[in-house]
């Protein structure tokens, strides 16, 4: 009885909350709160990735909004911080806020590198493991999945390990924007080791 009156609060909740802000707490087991879109059922903020070679960022979630940015660079991972129900409001690795339309996120997970020097893509989850390349900042690499302080990406036909603190994108990494050290950013990302 209690869990169906909670249903019923939560669902009030859904159809009382102004449009841009239809969130729901759902308490966990936990202490702490995971707040759930009303729109697309998923936490937020969450990490996600523009699904195409160039996206339009606006001033606002419609398509009547200005462009303020134009993406050209798929892959690129966003922070979905705010939702309607088709457009999200996210920050890029810059710290840049815009709306982007939903069907325009959601491509294979994704995490760019940052720091100031080039990353070491290791064999394996492991601080003695072999370096396979280097990754430069700013490189963009299709996230495979985090094991302890490492995740492993795919990054120009190869395969490896990256520690955590040099990723923005993957889970449990920090959503602040990155401060990119490199003004140019070369078109090949990897050196052969």
């Amino acid at each position: 009885m209690i869990s169906a009156l909670r249903g019923l609060f939560i669902v009030s909740l859904i159809f009382s909350a102004p449009a841009f802000a239809q969130m729901v707490e759902i308490p966990p087991s936990t202490d702490q709160a995971i707040r759930i879109s009303a729109f697309s059922g998923k936490p937020v903020p969450r990490f996600e990735s523009l699904k195409y070679a160039a996206v339009h960022g606006r001033t606002g979630p419609s398509f009547e909004y200005p462009i303020a940015w134009r993406y050209e660079r798929r892959g690129l991972p966003v922070m979905v911080i705010k939702e309607s129900h088709d457009w999200r409001m996210v920050r890029d690795p810059s710290g840049d806020e815009v709306w982007m339309h939903a069907r325009t996120l959601g491509g294979d997970p994704s995490v760019m590198i940052y720091g100031d020097d080039n990353a070491m893509l290791l064999r394996s989850a492991d601080d003695d493991a072999r370096v396979v390349a280097q990754v430069e900042p700013g490189a963009v690499a299709q996230l495979i999945g985090c094991e302890g302080s490492y995740c492993e990406v795919y990054l120009n036909h190869r395969r490896g390990w990256v520690a955590k603190s040099n990723l923005w994108g993957a889970p449990g990494t920090s959503p602040e924007p990155v401060r990119l050290q490199t003004a140019q950013l070369s078109s090949e990302s990897i050196e052969e080791n």
